[in-house]
């Protein structure tokens, strides 16, 4: 592809290669070089999912903290329209995700994205996900400074990281100006923002979680000093990827460390990192004075200040900065959608009538930040001209939910679904209780909590139930749900009832609430208050399902027009494994091989060499990984790898020599060493792919190098046997 516009734009060559990449990976799966299982660890590491409909992607943007200009809010609206299927979805991570996306247009959508200062990288897999912070951050009354640049900073430097690029599973981070704002509790790492003599941190607390096994995060530090932030992350990181277990996906999130190894012992580990980081430079951090951004001219609005439903709409839906003059306007999104034609002119509303400055909320919404109180009138005139005028946010009519088997692999049920049919019901008939605002209403489809059902006053956990020996979707019905400060409340499960009464069950539960509670009592209070046991005789005649002769709409998911099944049920894509490592350098020693043939082909004899020399080093940390050694500078990488490997006949002894040959200057080479070169790299990745699958049919990661059958007859014994079987973790028995 030609990248010329993207470096006039001044993008980074990490990121133009990243796209190069890309390219190379979709040409190779079409002509059938690229395995597919190969191809979806790279695609995933590019924040690309495949979805359950065959040849269809889900691409994920990374938006650290949801913080985007309107002129990035209109880059997506154009990804939406050019490569999806026109809708947005905000995520619980304060990303925006595209769905129905063609693998041959990714390349393309990719550099759309990078002109704009976007990325999709590391939005998926294995490696540390979008940085999140509170949405008010910045403009909240209480905070008690703006975590941005911390978060940014953040970032910014895991990004990309050689650590952080194929962890045992993925990695969560979050910020807050205060308390609980930023969900720290439900993070691996939190950091809420703490003064100490003056001087700014954070409490950080660590290991929290949801999943099908949540864990609320426990204290680190009650205050840790801004210049340690970046060092103590890295060294938590550095656990992660060291003690996580890669054997079994399902126990390999921070939480298992420490509920394996305790908190002290965790404790100990995260401080034994940071001290072998003492000798690392970190990037400064700069918290910069506060500035206002520029807001056009306009005349104040009056238009709507006697109409009520204007009136609820300020009431509920905007909140008060810190900054005097200015508000925060939340946009209400059913199902965290939006499709392009509202997205394009969110952007201009922001241009219009704030300082063009939009963030997605943790509950998959969008806040326009910096309106001033004369602009109200403005943006609701706007809002309501697109439908997204709609009162309450954070509240009981604004519910959360996960894509569910719409498009998700391990979805069970239609999440989405439900939560348009509750939300439709909510509307209806609970309209003017205010009083029921503060409770919570989240769905997933499936017991991974991806819609944050544990953390719900009312929450639903999609499963399934055979019923008569027909199966008929359900939802697990969880209760009592909450974050207060840096403490998470898990949801209890009460009852197991199908789909299409879950509409009955929170209607029965709000009524009961209504007529039971005590004076100002809550419902979480009125749930703990009555008990799992009083819940459960409450809701106990809607578990019943009726003959599907009778009612076949109860065998039939929400958004759904045929019986519910779990036929096309897959498996996640975020599974990572020690084997994976070797493959994943190889693939990419692949992938620079095959540019290298075309960079040679055109005349371009120093690229072509400095591809040569990416696949070298991509062999070799790859093959490195039989030594349980993953070195961060290339240098020692091929030095250690020339010892290790191929003194020891790995790979062929003729690649004796290869450090050196890594060293050199690519520049001024003539044709005849780069064709060398491009000799060398070929038979170096079919050599290393050839030890890697022999290593899988052995079962081990190290190949097995055994002496002629001449030598053994002598008595001598092989020069190299399997030590290291696949199933175990070197780091694991360290421990």
């Amino acid at each position: 592809m030609d990248n010329s516009e993207l470096k006039s734009l001044n993008v980074p060559q990490d990121v133009i290669q990243e796209i190069e990449d890309f390219a190379t990976e979709v040409e190779r799966l079409t002509t059938g070089e690229l395995d597919i299982e190969d191809f979806k660890r790279f695609r995933l590491q590019q924040g690309i999912y495949g979805q359950r409909q065959e040849d269809e992607q889900m691409v994920r943007t990374k938006l650290p903290f949801g913080q985007m200009s309107a002129d990035q809010m209109r880059c997506l609206a154009e990804f939406g329209e050019k490569y999806s299927n026109g809708i947005l979805h905000v995520t619980t991570r304060q990303d925006i995700q595209f769905h129905f996306v063609k693998i041959k247009t990714v390349t393309e959508a990719l550099a759309l994205l990078a002109k704009h200062d976007l990325t999709s990288r590391e939005a998926c897999g294995n490696t540390v996900r979008n940085v999140t912070a509170c949405h008010k951050t910045g403009t909240c009354p209480e905070e008690l400074f703006d975590v941005t640049p911390y978060a940014q900073a953040v970032m910014s430097y895991l990004i990309r990281h050689p650590l952080t690029q194929s962890l045992p599973r993925k990695f969560k981070i979050t910020f807050g100006g205060c308390n609980g704002c930023g969900l720290a509790a439900i993070n691996d790492i939190g950091l809420n923002a703490r003064e100490q003599n003056g001087k700014r941190g954070f409490r950080m607390v660590i290991g929290g979680g949801l999943g099908s096994y949540p864990r609320s995060a426990q204290p680190l530090f009650e205050f840790l000093p801004i210049p340690d932030m970046l060092r103590t992350c890295e060294a938590m990181v550095a656990v992660f990827d060291k003690y996580g277990d890669k054997k079994n996906r399902n126990k390999a999130r921070f939480k298992f460390i420490i509920e394996r190894l305790g908190m002290d012992k965790t404790r100990e580990l995260i401080l034994e990192e940071f001290e072998k980081l003492a000798d690392r430079n970190y990037p400064e951090i700069l918290a910069p004075d506060e500035v206002a951004p520029e807001i056009p001219q306009f005349e104040d609005s009056t238009e709507f200040d006697q109409d009520p439903e204007f009136k609820a709409w300020v009431a509920r839906n905007t909140f008060e900065q810190r900054q005097k003059g200015f508000y925060n306007v939340h946009i209400k999104l059913l199902l965290g959608d939006l499709n392009t034609d509202q997205a394009h002119s969110i952007a201009d509303i922001s241009s219009k009538f704030a300082g063009s400055k939009l963030v997605n909320t943790v509950h998959q919404n969008i806040m326009i930040s910096w309106v001033r109180q004369g602009a109200l009138g403005h943006v609701y005139r706007e809002l309501k001209i697109l439908g997204l005028h709609r009162a309450g946010t954070e509240e009981l009519k604004d519910m959360t939910s996960c894509p569910g088997s719409e498009t998700c692999n391990l979805g069970i049920t239609h999440s989405r679904g439900l939560i348009d049919q509750l939300s439709e019901d909510v509307d209806n008939e609970f309209t003017e209780d205010t009083d029921l605002d503060h409770i919570t209403i989240k769905a997933s489809g499936c017991p991974n909590s991806c819609g944050q059902h544990h953390i719900a006053a009312i929450g639903f956990s999609g499963s399934a139930r055979k019923v008569n020996g027909i199966l008929a979707p359900h939802y697990e019905v969880m209760l009592g749900g909450r974050i207060i400060d840096d403490k998470a409340t898990f949801g209890e499960t009460v009852i197991k009832i199908p789909a299409k009464n879950a509409p009955n069950a929170v209607r029965r539960l709000i009524d009961d609430y209504k007529k039971v509670k005590e004076d100002e009592e809550s419902f979480l209070d009125y749930y703990d208050r009555l008990g799992k046991k009083y819940f459960g005789t409450l809701l106990g005649d809607l578990k019943k399902v009726p003959p599907i002769e009778d009612s076949p709409q109860s065998y039939i998911d929400y958004h759904s027009s045929t019986r519910f099944s779990l036929d096309d049920r897959g498996q996640g894509e975020c599974a990572g494994a020690i084997s994976e490592l070797i493959s994943d350098h190889i693939s990419e020693g692949e992938r620079a091989l095959f540019q290298c043939k075309k960079l040679l082909e055109k005349g371009d004899l120093g690229e072509a060499v400095t591809q040569a020399q990416r696949a070298f080093i991509c062999c070799a940390r790859g093959m490195m990984h039989t030594e349980g050694i993953d070195f961060t500078d290339n240098l020692l990488t091929i030095q250690k790898f020339e010892s290790l490997i191929v003194d020891s006949g790995i790979v062929n002894e003729k690649h004796s020599g290869i450090a050196e040959r890594y060293e050199a200057k690519a520049e001024g080479m003539s044709k005849e060493q780069a064709q060398s070169y491009l000799v060398e790299a070929g038979s170096l990745v079919a050599e290393s792919k050839e030890a890697y699958l022999k290593m899988k049919t052995q079962g081990t990661l190290r190949i097995r190098v055994e002496n002629s059958d001449d030598d053994q007859s002598k008595g001598h014994t092989p020069t190299r046997d399997t030590f290291f079987d696949v199933t175990k973790n070197k780091h694991e028995e360290k421990v």
